[in-house]
């Protein structure tokens, strides 16, 4: 174990398995090292938190439980995770290891990117968090910094260091505390609110523009004045940087970047077929912005207008005094009526309601939507309904009256805010039957899933391993794969004849067999005559076998067996002349 000169600990060798080498990058939280797995001969990045959060007993369950949900993420957009763990208070993540530049090197010292190439990579970056987001993980910090590119132009979404899954509890209960780089986060982030995928889109929209624009949307002497910009101002559009940014790429990163989460993409999906459009040169969902000319057109000063002379009134100054008159009497029937509908509101209140329009709320998160319906003049009435889209935990699924509808100021409206099924912890499995692992699941309000089966040296048929693992919170409902033993692997018994009795006995035992020496039969061999040999064994090479079964073998003797001699045959004697005259007819 060494020490590295910052303080961290590092060790050459994690879990007996994983070389640490040379240090590729560190950030707040985490050192990333290249590093070689010894067991599969591979190169892998190995991330290692930092000893200052290593004490934190909260932050090292979050960091594993992380880990484990990025390396469910099967993507080729997405940095794999291989492995998580702890040794001797070390916490580490083993993932794939890319050889590969960041976007922040491609961007550095103001560079830019062609807004066709930009595309390109967008939409692979889209890809990616659709993954994510279907697997209930807002990444929380999408920047170039954790974009790479490839030599051969492949991208893959990196460090899922901060990310959150969307289904546990302390998503819900944020803290104050920004995470993230100040110049890719999204309002709600500045401010310390809670975030859904959304927010990711809007990072990547950041991103775009300072891929064709040379520099991000906001720009500031620090991190809290260029926070302020993200929640406070809106951005130049990305053309009047580029004069090569198509209208319609300046309307998708425009709508990425919307303040108001509800007016942004509301999914990656629908992103990335934005940028699809716009890279086969199709007409964009994304609302095109006015030109220019359209919004700053100075309006001259009106021409005054002409006075025409007052035409004289038949009868003269006469007919001027009776035009007076009747200007005072309808002034008059004007005021009294005035008065006498004044008067009656007094009296009886005035019946007539207000008229508001009510707010569409869906897909806000459930504190978002109450502010906007008590602005709009209304009460909010809150319900909760259990679902299994894990995007919509904690935000409107649903709301009556609708959207847009006119209602009484002062009326309800009814939002339904999606709410996570109820969490059971996983139970260990092992060393069940299928129906034993069946009958625990359905006692939790589990399913069994899929069952495949393994070599094993555990008893044949029971559970040998299962995902999710032991202990894991999920949704009732849930479904749960096991693996189960097929009993030991076989394995071919080694043609031992011939071979010196130690060596025979050594090698079979390595191979996992029990070896027996007979001491009750030797055996001549006439390929292999010398003693302490092997003349025979059972079974006989190429024989399918399992471990610990038994080899016996039969030693050699140098003694040949004498052979058994013939039986000479006897002579067959002479007829005597009696008997040759007996036969004669």
């Amino acid at each position: 174990m060494t020490d590295g000169q910052d303080g961290t600990t590092q060790r050459a060798l994690l879990a007996g398995r994983y070389r640490v080498e040379e240090e590729l990058g560190r950030g707040g939280m985490a050192k990333v090292f290249r590093g070689t797995d010894t067991v599969l001969g591979r190169p892998v990045a190995i991330k290692i938190l930092a000893p200052q959060f290593a004490d934190d007993a909260n932050f090292v369950t979050r960091f594993r439980r992380e880990a484990q949900a990025a390396a469910r993420l099967n993507n080729p957009h997405v940095v794999g995770v291989y492995d998580t763990g702890s040794d001797d208070g070390v916490h580490y993540i083993v993932m794939e290891y890319v050889d590969a530049k960041t976007l922040a090197d491609y961007l550095a010292g103001g560079g830019r990117i062609m807004p066709e190439r930009a595309v390109e990579l967008a939409e692979s970056v889209c890809e990616a968090l659709a993954v994510a987001h279907a697997a209930g993980i807002v990444h929380r910090d999408i920047k170039p910094a954790n974009i790479m590119v490839s030599r051969d132009g492949r991208v893959k979404v990196t460090d899922f260091g901060i990310a959150r899954l969307t289904t546990s509890a302390d998503t819900v209960a944020q803290t104050a505390a920004v995470l993230g780089t100040a110049s890719y986060l999204s309002p709600e982030q500045a401010q310390g609110q809670p975030v859904d995928r959304r927010s990711d889109l809007y990072s990547l929209g950041a991103v775009m523009y300072e891929m064709v624009t040379g520099r991000p949307p906001f720009t500031g002497e620090s991190a809290v004045a260029v926070a302020s910009k993200h929640v406070l101002e809106q951005p130049d559009p990305p053309s009047t940087l580029n004069p090569d940014v198509s209208p319609e790429l300046d309307a998708v990163i425009m709508k990425a970047l919307a303040k108001n989460p509800a007016n942004r993409y509301q999914s990656a999906e629908e992103m990335r077929e934005d940028l699809e459009r716009v890279r086969t040169g199709r007409p964009v969902e994304a609302t095109p912005l006015l030109p220019e000319e359209a919004t700053t057109k100075v309006i001259s000063r009106p021409e005054r207008t002409a006075v025409l002379p007052r035409a004289e009134a038949p009868g003269g100054r006469d007919g001027r005094r009776w035009i007076g008159v009747v200007v005072a009497i309808l002034i008059l029937a004007v005021l009294g009526g005035g008065a006498y509908l004044l008067a009656s509101a007094l009296l009886k209140g005035n019946d007539r309601p207000v008229q508001v329009r009510v707010p569409n709320v869906i897909g806000f998160t459930q504190g978002a939507a109450e502010s906007a319906i008590r602005a709009a003049g209304l009460k909010p009435v809150v319900r909760t309904r259990v679902t299994s889209n894990p995007a919509d935990y904690g935000n409107v699924i649903d709301q009556i009256p609708a959207g847009d509808a006119l209602v009484r100021r002062g009326d309800t409206v009814t939002i339904t805010v999606g709410k996570a099924p109820k969490q059971v912890d996983v139970p260990d499995l092992t060393g069940m039957t299928q129906d034993e692992a069946r009958a625990a699941l359905e006692a939790r309000g589990l399913n069994l899933g899929n069952v495949t089966t393994a070599p094993s040296p555990q008893l044949t048929g029971t559970v040998i391993d299962q995902n999710p693992a032991p202990g894991t919170p999920v949704s009732k409902g849930s479904s749960v794969d096991i693996v189960l033993s097929e009993g030991p692997q076989p394995i071919t018994v080694p043609d031992e004849v011939c071979q010196s009795l130690g060596h025979a006995q050594s090698e079979l035992e390595k191979m996992g067999f029990t070896v027996v020496i007979s001491d009750t039969q030797v055996q001549f061999n006439p390929d292999c005559p010398e003693l302490n040999h092997v003349a025979a064994q059972e079974p006989a090479g190429g024989t399918p076998a399992h471990k610990g079964d038994t080899v016996t073998l039969i030693p050699t003797t140098n003694v040949s067996p004498t052979p058994t001699p013939s039986p000479s045959p006897s002579p067959t004697p002479s007829p005597s002349p009696s008997d040759l005259k007996a036969t004669k007819p």
